[in-house]
């Protein structure tokens, strides 16, 4: 590229000033004054006399000797040396033009001296400088040839021009990277074009301008425009709006909101929030668990939160969690446990040797023994520290749990007493002499006559407003116990009932053949058949219009007593092997035990099975769980065989968060 120069003459110097190749950038050009080389010895002689020629910014300034033609002289430098690392006025030189470049190079008397590179070759080195030169030329920013250094020394030693003084030294400064601070000088034009124009445009540009970027630059604009849609709107809302939102949440993604920062904690951990979590879970009674949590964390933000926790905890014990070895609970010998009952930390278990024992479900240890039957205690009932039994002796008998004393002895039946519902100071029994009595437990006093069956009452519930009773004669009856007066007698059984449940609106019956009914007690009329078990029915448990039967056929089926359709049936390679003898249900559970020696835990929502709480290994060959009794925490099994195979005995499991 040939560059335009004005001389000037000074009185002791003339100088010569001329434009910079580069707009963009300074480009220092220092011509040192050199004489040609001459033989070895000799002194340096000058052929145009000395000059000196120094480009600073974007002037450039030659300094001769008085008399000097330097414009001369300058001119013809400086052609030739942009010449020997240009590729043509046009800056797309053919390979022709490298060529000739690497000839002047290698045919020079001088040798090319990149300090940062000096291990490279003068051709390499060339290109390199041809490159960044044409990038000066067009205006495009400018990137160091060689990190480490911010100057580039290019050494050259070329034959003179007659009359011209020799280039020995370029000098290539480069400027600063761009940025905020130091922007191209173009870039304000542009940015001010762009602010110009209107949306759509503004949106053509942009879409022009990514097609033409790399992917390292596509890359930049995602991480500088990704944070601009990261909003923390939880805590940019106001806390009610917040809390609105969250509790859409399930309790588990609360949990890990909690986790994402200071503010989220503090309303992932809102009391009321977790409140509402554990009414949908089923949880209303927490002041006790809450009031040892409590002494045991002190620092819980959130009472019911630990609440939830905590039964969360105990479900999955119940479910994955390692089974801890049982307690076990010996004391009735051989003998067969007929009834089991468990409230609080106390389990009763009466059998047919003539005794009720008292135990602790912590300990494991045997409190007292209940001694005064002379029959075989067949039927019981717990409420805090009273227990009532029922014989084959034809009388009932009031405890005191705490003392082990009898308080009252109650005669009245003429035959076995085989069942027994307590409510509140009131328990109805029935018994084998076909009658039914309502007793006071705190006088002792017989109080109503309930006369009507015909043949042995097998099953009673009373919610002390009015009498529910199944027996033999295939009959369902209703009473008003107050007026001693059958309300209803709900006929449509054809063999034995053995199993009943009433809720106060619905009573549901269960019967030697195979079939459930689902009665009205105010009517008295049949609102569903439910078909399904092809055996008895021994026993159901209902909750919430949930029914779960257990039947003789080895199966447990879940039913909805309002649309009468049967929800789940229990069964599958991991069904029970023989009868179903007990089982416990609640919102999660069910707990089925067996004459097949087994205890096994089911899915109440989708019937599947989930585990063997307890398998006997009697189990098959005459070892049997006959009774079963849990709560929320513990399971209470009473095991033992017909045979002798399994020795009688309590089994209580324990699945507490912390085990006592």
């Amino acid at each position: 590229m040939a560059a335009s120069c004005s001389s000037a003459n000074a009185s002791s110097n003339n100088k010569t000033e001329c434009t910079s190749p580069s707009p963009t950038e300074t480009v220092c050009l220092e011509l040192t004054d050199t004489l040609t080389e001459g033989k070895e010895g000799a002194g340096p002689s000058r052929v145009c006399g000395e000059s000196e020629n120094t480009v600073v910014g974007d002037k450039c300034s030659v300094d001769t000797e008085e008399g000097d033609d330097g414009s001369c002289h300058a001119e013809e430098c400086e052609e030739e040396v942009w010449e020997d690392f240009d590729d043509g006025e046009e800056g797309s030189a053919g390979e022709d033009e490298e060529d000739k470049l690497l000839d002047k190079l290698q045919s020079s008397e001088g040798t090319a001296v990149l300090p940062s590179a000096a291990n490279s070759t003068s051709a390499i080195n060339s290109r390199i400088w041809r490159k960044r030169k044409l990038e000066v030329q067009n205006g495009f920013p400018c990137k160091k040839l060689f990190p480490e250094d911010k100057t580039v020394m290019l050494s050259l030693k070329k034959k003179p021009h007659e009359g011209c003084i020799p280039l020995e030294k370029v000098k290539v400064q480069r400027s600063v990277i761009p940025s905020k601070d130091n922007p191209p000088p173009e870039m304000n034009d542009w940015l001010f074009q762009f602010k110009r124009w209107s949306n759509a445009e503004r949106l053509l540009a942009i879409d022009q301008l990514i097609e033409t970027c790399e992917p390292t630059q596509v890359r930049h604009m995602m991480q500088v425009i990704e944070p601009q849609f990261q909003r923390d709107f939880i805590s940019l809302l106001p806390k009610e709006l917040a809390l609105y939102v969250l509790s859409f949440l399930e309790p588990r993604d609360l949990l890990r909101a909690a986790q994402t920062c200071r503010n989220w904690r503090f309303l992932a951990e809102d009391n009321l929030l977790w409140r509402e979590k554990c009414r949908e879970a089923g949880i209303d009674e927490v002041r006790e668990t809450i009031h040892r949590r409590r002494q045991r964390v002190p620092s819980v933000t959130s009472p019911w939160k630990a609440a939830f926790m905590r039964q969360h905890t105990i479900e999955m014990n119940w479910r994955i969690k390692p089974i801890r070895p049982p307690k076990v609970l010996k004391g009735h010998d051989d003998h067969v446990i007929t009834c089991l009952q468990f409230s609080g930390n106390r389990i009763v278990s009466g059998s047919d040797d003539n005794t009720l024992k008292v135990w602790s479900a912590t300990t494991g240890k045997c409190l007292r023994t209940l001694v005064g039957h002379t029959g075989g205690v067949w039927s019981s009932q717990m409420s805090g520290s009273i227990i009532i039994s029922g014989s084959t002796d034809r009388t009932l008998k009031v405890w005191n749990a705490e003392s082990g004393h009898c308080l009252h002895t109650l005669y009245g039946h003429t035959s076995t007493v085989r069942c027994m519902h307590l409510h509140g100071k009131k328990v109805v029994s029935g018994s084998r002499d076909a009658t039914l009595r309502v007793w006071n437990i705190e006088s002792g006093e017989c109080l109503h006559v309930l006369v009507g069956h015909l043949a042995a009452v097998r099953c009673v519930q009373y919610d002390g407003r009015l009498v529910v009773s199944g027996a033999y004669d295939y009959m369902v009856k209703v009473w008003n116990p107050e007026r001693e007066e059958c309300l209803h007698t709900l006929q449509g059984h054809t063999n034995r009932v053995y199993s009943l449940q009433f809720d106060g609106v619905h009573v549901v019956s269960g019967s030697l053949d195979t079939s459930i009914r689902v009665w009205e007690v105010e009517t008295g009329a049949c609102k569903h058949t439910l078909m399904g078990h092809q055996s008895l029915t021994s026993g159901m448990e209902l909750r919430n219009n949930i029914l779960v039967s257990g039947n003789a056929d080895s199966t447990v089926k879940v039913w909805d007593i309002v649309s009468g359709q049967c929800l789940q049936t229990l069964s599958g390679p991991n069904k029970h092997q023989s009868a179903v003898t007990c089982l416990q249900f609640n919102n999660r559970f069910v707990i089925t035990s067996s004459d097949d020696g087994t205890v096994k835990l089911w899915d109440v929502r989708t019937g599947e099975f989930i585990r063997n709480l307890v398998a006997l290994d009697s189990g098959g060959s005459g070892g049997v769980v006959w009774r079963i009794r849990a709560n929320e925490t513990k399971l209470v099994c009473a095991v033992g065989s017909r045979n002798g195979t399994e020795e009688t005995k309590l089994l209580v499991l324990d699945f507490d968060v912390e085990a006592k």
